[in-house]
C-alpha cells in the first residue's frame, strides 16, 4: 500500500468525523431570522461540498485516474465538484420522494389488508401490510438507491459531466451482491450496535460501553464506505511504489 492510499484512509477517518460533526452542529442551529437562516444555508453548502469532495477524491484515487498522487486526485475531484453536487441534489430529491412515500402508505395498506382478508377468509391486519411496505422502502432507501447511484458518482468524479452518460459496461451480479452486503455493514450494523444496550453495573461502565460501541460503529461506517468506493471504482489504485525508473 502506498503512502497516498494510507493518507487517504486517514483522511477519510478524520474527514467523515468532521462532516458528521458539522451535520450535528447544523441540526442544533436556530433559524429565527434571515441572518441565522443564511448561516444555516452556508453550513449546509459547506457540508455538501466537503462530503462530495472527500468521497470524490477516493473514487478518483481508486480509479488510478490521477496516478498515485493523492493531491492530483483531490484536484480532479475538486474540478468535477459541480456535477457531483448536481448528483447529490438528485439523490436528495429521490430520498425526499421515498420519505413521502413512506408516510403515505397507510391508506393503501388498509385497502390491501381488507382485500386480502376477503380473499383468504382470514384476517390480514393492515399494520402487517404496512410493515411489508416499510421494509421495501427501507431496502430502496439504503440498498437499492445507493447501489445504483454510487457507480454514477464514481464515473462523474473521474470524467465530470460526461459521467452522466449511460455506460454500456454494466456491473456484474457479484458487484451488486457485494455492495449491498457492504451497505448493510455500513448502515444497518452500526445502527444495531449503537441500539444495543448491554447490562452494566454503573453509569461509568455504561458510558465506557457506549463510547466503545460508538468507536466501533464509526470505524465500520467509515471503513466500509471506503471499501465500497474502492470496489466501485474498480479497485485499481497503485498499491506499490515503482521499483524501477522508466528509461527513454
Amino acid at each position: 500500500m502506498t503512502k497516498s492510499t494510507t493518507a487517504l484512509c486517514i483522511l477519510h477517518l478524520v474527514g467523515d468525523a468532521l462532516i458528521l460533526w458539522l451535520g450535528y452542529v447544523w441540526l442544533g442551529m436556530g433559524e429565527s431570522d434571515m441572518l441565522h437562516l443564511s448561516f444555516s444555508a452556508l453550513v449546509v453548502a459547506l457540508f455538501a461540498c466537503c462530503s462530495v469532495w472527500l468521497h470524490g477524491t477516493a473514487f478518483v484515487h481508486f480509479d488510478a485516474a490521477a496516478g498515485p498522487s493523492l493531491r492530483r486526485a483531490s484536484a480532479v475531484a475538486l474540478r468535477h465538484l459541480p456535477p457531483m453536487l448536481a448528483l447529490a441534489v438528485f439523490a436528495c430529491v429521490v430520498y425526499a420522494l421515498l420519505a413521502w412515500l413512506y408516510w403515505s402508505l397507510g391508506r393503501p395498506a388498509f385497502v390491501i389488508g381488507s382485500y386480502l382478508t376477503m380473499l383468504f377468509r382470514k384476517p390480514v391486519p393492515p399494520a402487517r401490510v404496512l410493515d411489508v411496505f416499510h421494509a421495501l422502502i427501507w431496502l430502496l432507501r439504503w440498498l437499492v438507491t445507493p447501489a445504483l447511484l454510487v457507480p454514477i458518482a464514481a464515473r462523474i468524479s473521474v470524467a465530470g459531466w460526461q459521467g452522466f452518460r449511460f455506460s454500456r459496461q454494466s456491473k456484474r451480479a457479484l458487484y451488486w451482491i457485494q455492495v449491498c452486503l457492504l451497505l448493510l455493514c455500513a448502515i444497518w450494523l452500526p445502527g444495531k450496535l449503537l441500539a444495543w444496550i448491554p447490562g452494566m453495573p454503573n453509569f461509568g461502565a455504561e458510558m465506557a460501553s457506549f463510547l466503545i460501541r460508538l468507536a466501533i460503529a464509526y470505524l465500520l461506517f467509515a471503513g466500509v464506505l471506503l471499501a465500497i468506493e474502492w470496489r466501485t471504482a474498480g479497485g485499481r489504485p497503485v498499491l506499490t511504489q515503482p521499483s524501477t525508473s522508466s528509461t527513454p
